[in-house]
Order: C-alpha cells, then sequence, then structure tokens
C-alpha cells in the first residue's frame, strides 16, 4: 500500500492518507502556520511595547488571535501585533481591537414583595 502516515495537530492521532499533503496555506498572503511553530508576538499600543511572548501552541491564526485576547484581557484600544514565525521565516503586523475582559457581578437580588390576598367583599 502506497500511503503516508501523518498526525494530527492536537490529539497526535495517526491519519493515513494516499495523497501527499504539501502546504496548507492560512490567512490572506499565504503565511503558513501549522501546530508547534515558534512563534513570537508583540503587541504594540502607539509607540509602547505593552506586551511580548513567545509560544508553540497555536495552530492557525484563529487560535493565535484567541490566545493574544485571552493574554490581554486588561487591555483596551487598538493594539498592532507584530508576529514572526521563526520556522517558516515570516512577518506580519496585524491590528486588533482589545476589549477588556469584564468580570462577572451578579446583580441585588430583588426581595419579593409579599401582596396580600383580599377579596371583593372585603372592600
Amino acid at each position: 500500500m502506497n500511503s503516508t502516515y501523518y498526525t494530527s495537530g492536537t490529539s497526535g492521532a495517526p491519519i493515513y492518507t494516499s495523497r501527499t499533503v504539501k502546504q496548507v496555506a492560512v490567512g490572506r498572503r499565504n503565511r503558513l502556520l501549522s501546530y508547534g511553530d515558534r512563534i513570537s508576538v508583540r503587541v504594540m499600543v502607539g509607540d509602547k511595547c505593552v506586551m511580548e511572548y513567545e509560544t508553540r501552541k497555536v495552530a492557525d491564526m484563529t487560535d493565535l488571535t484567541g490566545d493574544l485576547r485571552l493574554r490581554a484581557k486588561s487591555m483596551q484600544g487598538l493594539a498592532v501585533a507584530h508576529i514572526r514565525n521563526h520556522d517558516r521565516g515570516w512577518i506580519d503586523e496585524r491590528r486588533i481591537m482589545l476589549y477588556p475582559q469584564r468580570k462577572y457581578a451578579p446583580r441585588h437580588r430583588v426581595r419579593a414583595v409579599q401582596v396580600p390576598m383580599f377579596f371583593p367583599w372585603e372592600l
């Protein structure tokens, strides 16, 4: 049998296929990204660097954006994310609007008002 063995990105389960998988394009400008690539992210607000980190746990740009939003949950405003994939050799710049994560605050319960029952003949 002429098959090729691959593993899936998150579970590591074997995938057997007879087709040869070359590359998968992710994003508008053919920026290739796969799980395990070394990704550096620098977030700038204006001219100030507010956050910088490196990760290997994202599989595509959607995961990277979710990870960025999770790490920047207290920040607010328009930011520029400089993204670099060290393994594939590309650099990208994306603008992202950050919103602060709101904490759940239970509202005060309104006490039920007891309305006394009355009958028409009691008026």
